[in-house]
């Protein structure tokens, strides 16, 4: 049914410069210069079709295989690279090699070419009706967190096995291990145990065909496991880092846990994606987090902070928001407070943590301390003693400085110092 193409006189020319094989290439065909160009860095002399029964069930597929060879028979698959077709499109389509039937029945031809190599392949699309599913055996143990992939034969009146669309379930020990995917094979496991997997589809009447329930051991192998992340355990809010969980097996391999769980303690803290974690809600003195990966009945802990957003700047305002013509009358308050600015551009209008206030002496008119007095909350009392003269008023300079854990002025990322400064006017 299936016979092979001839290589076309381009392909006796992949030792020769890219501009040579362009005029080979076909009226400048840019999938045939890439095509030739890749032919020629790999050595590739020739191509063929892998062998196959050239069935598809019209509610199923069929995968067709390219395969180029060198001059040393090195095999490379060329699915993705090569250029398919088919004789009839009312039939089914085609790409990287998977031939997608469209529910029709018939006769048609694909035809693929790889840098003027070709084959061509024969394919019937069947109406052959389901007759049975046959779950295959699985050749090794399966790992307590790990995926196992199964396969399944789906029998067919014609007798043949078609690729066709099969759900797979778990109908006993469905806490162990499960299916994500219904329409695959992958088993993902959890713990240690048996489990029943049944496999079925419906024949071309609807009519439900399962197998015989299979019986699988996960074997108890899993001995510890290991959380990490790529980030430092540091993190501000918004920050997001990828963490690895390693497991130590019965026979010393490490290997990635693809099924392990990861919590968080709090949980409002991080955002928990597969292996991805964001923070969130932080504060500025940092929230201490617990991130937790279990499986098997084995566990790691990888202990976190989570940070507020970097700040970038700072700014005095007064309690309504104001930093325009402050001024304060003898026996009165004046209440500021500070807006911080994060590295987002988002605000905090109430900023007081590790925030230092004072007046700066240097910048200010001359005034007596035990009569003007600025607390650490920002609030600013001028006492009704001062006695102004009339038309006599103080002008005062207030600082507003955020401090490090060492009691340094900090800073943000660019260096420059989280501080700031207001003109206040003292009147009678």
């Amino acid at each position: 049914m299936r016979f092979k193409g001839l290589a076309v006189p381009c392909a006796l020319l992949l030792g020769a410069t890219t501009l040579g094989l362009t005029g080979c290439g076909g009226g400048g065909d840019s999938a045939r210069v890439a095509q030739t160009v890749d032919a020629g860095k790999n050595g590739i002399t020739r191509v063929e079709l892998e062998d196959n029964e050239g069935y598809a069930h019209y509610q199923g597929r069929l995968q067709l295989n390219l395969i180029g060879r060198n001059s040393e028979n090195l095999a490379t698959n060329l699915n993705n690279k090569a250029t398919w077709k088919v004789s009839d499109a009312s039939l089914g389509s085609i790409n990287n090699g998977l031939f997608t039937p469209s529910g029709k029945v018939g006769e048609l031809t694909v035809t693929v070419d790889y840098a003027g190599l070709s084959d061509t392949q024969n394919v019937i699309v069947s109406d052959a009706n389901l007759v049975s599913i046959t779950v295959n055996p699985v050749s090794a143990p399966i790992d307590e967190c790990q995926n196992a992939t199964l396969t399944a034969n789906a029998l067919f009146d014609n007798g043949l096995t078609l690729d066709y669309d099969l759900n797979w379930a778990v109908t006993e020990g469905a806490s162990l291990a499960s299916f994500s995917d219904v329409s695959s094979g992958t088993l993902s496991t959890k713990n240690s145990g048996a489990v029943t997997v049944v496999v079925s589809a419906n024949n071309n009447s609807g009519e439900k065909v399962s197998s015989t329930p299979v019986t699988l051991n996960i074997a108890d192998s899993l001995r510890s496991l290991t959380l990490t992340s790529n980030k430092s355990v540091e993190m501000r809010e918004g920050d997001s880092a990828t963490v690895s969980i390693k497991g130590t097996y019965a026979n010393n391999a490490s290997l990635d846990l693809a099924n392990a769980g990861l919590t968080a303690t709090p949980s409002s803290s991080l955002t928990i994606e597969g292996t991805k974690i964001t923070a969130k809600n932080g504060t500025y003195a940092g929230t201490d987090v617990e991130l937790v990966a279990s499986c098997g009945g084995e566990s790691d802990t990888l202990e976190l902070v989570v940070l507020k957003k970097e700040l970038k700047s700072i700014e005095i305002k007064n309690s309504n928001g104001g930093t325009d013509n402050l001024s304060v009358t003898e026996g009165s308050n004046l209440e500021l407070n500070v807006t911080a600015t994060f590295a987002d551009n988002a605000t905090d209008s109430n900023y007081d943590y590790n925030l230092n206030w004072s007046i700066v002496d240097s910048k200010s008119d001359d005034f007596d301390d035990d009569l003007i007095t600025l607390d650490q909350t920002g609030k600013l009392s001028v006492s009704s003693d001062l006695d102004l003269a009339l038309n006599q008023q103080l002008r005062l300079v207030v600082r507003a400085e955020v401090r490090d854990e060492d009691n340094r002025i900090a800073t943000n990322a660019q260096g420059q110092q989280l501080v700031d400064e207001i003109n206040i006017v003292v009147r009678p």
